[in-house]
């Protein structure tokens, strides 16, 4: 009972944020987009909750750049890693969403850019506590698919899934993952044992093809493991930003809106 009177406030709380912004002082831009935002200038941070974009025109960016220099910040933990560097605004959003576009920003006003993101062995360590390896592989697997198809033909996607399955690809090389599936073949007669009917990996081509088949009752264990790779995310994602508070880095902290309550939650019981 606890737990969900303290969910139910924590969304209370988290609706007023979107509509109202918190009242500190010192606070003057209003966003026009659906970003979620806890912010004191004072304490010297933001928290950007976002909807993933690769639109150069969302109204998002607008608000990220205007609260960007609103701050002022001397340090930004952006989600995903280090991005790659590009040479225009509108290439960092083709190329990595509003996460690239902060990035830019960052470079071009000599802002330190760091990741809130945990390194990804201790990522899978901490998954393996409680799922196996082959599952996992499948999930990180079928995260990356719609990535394969961005701006990659069929032909082209397929070969990049071949190399993502070997030991080359980054479930091995980066959570050292040597589990089956190998191949296509492999992952596809899989996903349909799951399922209890035909079912391919191009059933997974967008992100929200993932999510809705992660609602189905037979893949009940993927939503499982997404469940423990953003507890895992969340805890390093606080742990970041407490640390750079502790230092007087004034920090812009961006993530997609999943991330954006566990982390404005922790702040606000600081």
């Amino acid at each position: 009972m606890y737990r969900e009177v303290k969910v139910r406030q924590l969304l209370i709380l988290w609706v007023f944020l979107i509509l109202t912004g918190p009242a500190f002082a010192g606070d003057n831009y209003k966003p026009q987009s659906n970003i979620s935002l806890l912010r004191s200038l004072d304490a010297g941070y933001m928290i950007i909750g976002t909807t993933h974009t690769n639109d150069v025109n969302d109204l998002q960016l607008v608000d990220i750049e205007n609260l960007f220099y609103e701050l002022n910040p001397s340090l930004i933990l952006l989600e995903g890693g280090f991005w790659p560097d590009s040479t225009s605004q509108s290439a960092a959003v083709e190329c990595c969403g509003e996460m690239g576009f902060i990035q830019f920003l960052a470079k071009k006003n000599n802002v330190k850019v760091s990741t809130w993101e945990g390194d990804t062995l201790s990522e899978a360590l901490f998954i393996l506590e409680q799922f196996d390896s082959e599952s996992v592989k499948v999930f990180y697997v079928l995260r990356q698919v719609p990535q394969l198809f961005n701006h990659a033909s069929l032909a082209e996607a397929t070969e990049k899934m071949t190399l993502l399955l070997g030991d080359s690809g980054f479930p091995a090389q980066e959570y050292q993952i040597y589990s089956k599936p190998h191949s296509i073949e492999q992952l596809d007669s899989m996903l349909s044992a799951i399922a209890g009917k035909p079912l391919s990996w191009l059933d997974f081509t967008k992100a929200v093809f993932f999510d809705a088949q992660l609602k189905i009752a037979e893949f009940s264990q993927f939503q499982a493991i997404k469940n423990r790779v953003n507890e895992f995310r969340d805890r390093n994602a606080i742990t970041k930003l407490k640390a750079a508070l502790a230092h007087n880095e004034r920090v812009v902290f961006i993530g997609g809106q999943l991330h954006f309550v566990p982390v404005m939650n922790a702040v606000i019981k600081k």
